[in-house]
């Protein structure tokens, strides 16, 4: 149903630009990249093994339990596995849908805490951030669990909010008040906050709690609302829907759940102990500023005029109450991957189409957030610009076309300047911006995923595998272990990895016929060793397939990848 008051042709016009949107960011050739190395394929190949079980409880992994993660995520996997087959498409049809869902999220939770301008761009400028774009087609459970913490939250803080009573404020207008809605709300938000701990484990309830305690220290006038919410059989109604899977685990596995999920997976993970070194106290800082791209400087001006003196109020406090929590708890944590601090993005978006609301409607002019909004067109157009120079050192054979991506970023530069140079006030949409963005992904789309495709070897070599190896064949991989997941996949069986000479002559010494991948700088030094092996087919590749490589136009990562099988022996011998 159409808000009161607006036109039908407009409402059609809004929906079809959200249905291109969408389209462009979470939908367009879903399917069509091979698996990413590794996680992604360790969770579709995961899903896959439940499925051929009918195993809805135990995540396994090359018949083996698999104890990474609880099975809500796989579940989800395993019904469009069903329905749509065991495909690339399938697997990500799941963290697609949940990006579609975040993004309403975002949108309703931004109109309540503000206005309806604040949330429909908080929703835009979300669902336009190349770390959206990246997620949403990437098959792992961050997207999933961020649909599910960060909606059960928003339920939970209206239900809260609808209480507060502010108190006039003579020296200041104040343009915010309380949402209305009744406390029914943060029941639902306790069931997603139950699906949040059965998707990625106990860190859901340690974020939440850790929230709602820096909210009580930071926006006193929603303290006693949040008091006064049923925490009590919250926290029971998660933990009868949660509590029962981990029980189950640990009276089927006992002491090897405790261990690899319990320990490794969380606590061992969290004090960094299980891989030793990790990065510095400052990598999810940056990692923050960088993804939230290109509206970062939004957020840093607005944090200049706090310093100002700037009011900040309370739906401000709380979102920020959340962004620091996520960033701060796993800065803490010792292992450390850039999407973890993911589910601080919805929130962030809404602090910055809040000050770009004020950027535009303010009566006093906000320098910071003023400041801010000029170094947007800037930095597009300086990405621009660093890009003309830098796509030639990617170590992929692009066409000509894909200058487009710099120009679309210079011109979107240099459309947003032009208009806010007129007024010194933003459009109340972020077209331009948001415009630059979309054409760049569907030149990284029809352009780039191709092309980077065309370098990633190992679904066309798994597949010569599967077809030619028998049911009693032996298949396996030699020092390429980055491969294992996606490899396991495709190969559709179990697979052997080796990483030293001595364990390949033993593969080889098995009785029957075996088939291996590896690189043909491998099998040149084997050779010249006496072992004698025959190639089945041979293309070139990349080995890395990380973006740090690409940036990096490491060339030297070209390799050829060979499948070989044993020589037949000399009949004159």
């Amino acid at each position: 149903m159409r808000a009161p008051g607006r036109p039908l042709p407009r409402v059609l016009f809004a929906t079809a630009g959200w249905v291109v949107v969408c389209w462009f960011v979470f939908g367009w050739r879903l399917g069509y990249p091979s698996f990413w190395d590794p996680d992604e394929a360790t969770y579709a190949e995961t899903t896959r093994e439940m499925l051929a079980a009918h195993n809805w409880l135990v995540p396994t992994y090359d018949g083996e339990p698999f104890f990474d993660k609880p099975p809500l995520f796989f579940n989800l996997q395993m019904a469009s596995f069903a329905v749509f087959g065991e495909s690339e498409l399938a697997a990500r049809l799941v963290p697609a849908l949940s990006a579609v869902a975040l993004v309403l999220v975002v949108w309703w939770f931004g109109t309540r805490l503000f206005n309806r301008d604040v949330g429909r761009n908080a929703a835009l400028m979300f669902a336009v951030l190349p770390a959206t774009f990246a997620l949403s087609s990437y098959a792992i459970v961050d997207m999933t669990f961020t649909l599910f913490l960060f909606a059960g939250s928003a339920l939970v803080t209206i239900s809260a909010l609808r209480q507060v009573r502010l108190k006039p404020d003579p020296t200041e207008e104040n343009r915010w008040s309380p949402p209305s809605g009744g406390p029914d709300l943060q029941y639902a938000g306790y069931l997603l906050l139950a699906a949040a701990v059965l998707t990625k484990g106990p860190v859901a309830l340690a974020l939440g709690g850790l929230a709602f305690l820096l909210s009580l220290a930071i926006a006193p006038e929603a303290r006693t609302p949040l008091l006064r919410l049923r925490w009590g059989l919250g926290l029971l109604i998660i933990a009868a829907l949660s509590a029962p899977w981990f029980l189950y685990m640990w009276l089927r596995f006992g002491d090897a759940f405790v261990t690899g999920y319990v320990l490794k997976e969380n606590l061992w993970l969290f004090s960094g102990s299980l891989y030793g070194a990790q990065r510095s106290l400052l990598f999810y800082p940056k990692v923050m500023l960088v993804g939230l791209l290109p509206w970062t400087p939004l957020l840093l001006g607005r944090l200049v005029d706090a310093a100002r003196g700037l009011r900040i109020a309370t739906p401000e406090r709380l979102l920020w109450s959340w962004a620091i929590v996520v960033v701060g708890f796993f800065t803490v944590a010792g292992f450390k991957l850039d999407h973890y601090v993911f589910p601080a993005a919805p929130a962030l978006c809404i602090l910055c189409a809040h000050a770009w609301d004020a950027a535009r409607t303010a009566d006093r002019r906000p320098i910071g957030i003023v400041a801010g909004l000029v170094t947007i067109p800037l930095l597009l157009l300086a990405t621009g610009v660093i890009l003309i120079p830098g796509l030639a050192r990617v170590p992929l054979d692009l066409p000509a076309a894909v200058r487009l991506l710099p120009i679309a970023l210079i011109a979107a530069g240099i459309a947003m300047a032009g208009q806010i140079a007129r007024r010194w006030r933003p459009a109340s949409i972020p077209f331009a911006a948001v415009a630059g963005l979309l054409a760049s992904y569907a030149i990284v789309i029809t352009i780039g995923l191709p092309a980077f495709e065309a370098m990633k070897p190992t679904r066309r070599l798994a597949r010569i595998v599967a077809t030619l190896a028998e049911e009693e064949d032996h298949v396996g991989m030699y020092r390429l272990n980055r491969w294992s997941s996606s490899w396991r996949f495709y190969v559709g069986r179990h697979s052997e990895r080796m990483e030293t000479a001595g364990e390949l002559r033993m593969f080889f010494a098995r009785p029957g016929r075996h088939y291996c991948a590896m690189m043909r700088r491998d099998y040149d030094q084997l050779t010249a060793e006496g072992l004698r092996l025959k190639i089945v087919h041979q293309e070139p590749g990349l080995f890395t397939t990380t973006g740090r490589a690409l940036r990096s136009g490491a060339a030297a990562r070209r390799d050829t990848f060979i499948i070989v099988t044993e020589e037949p022996p000399d009949p004159g011998a």
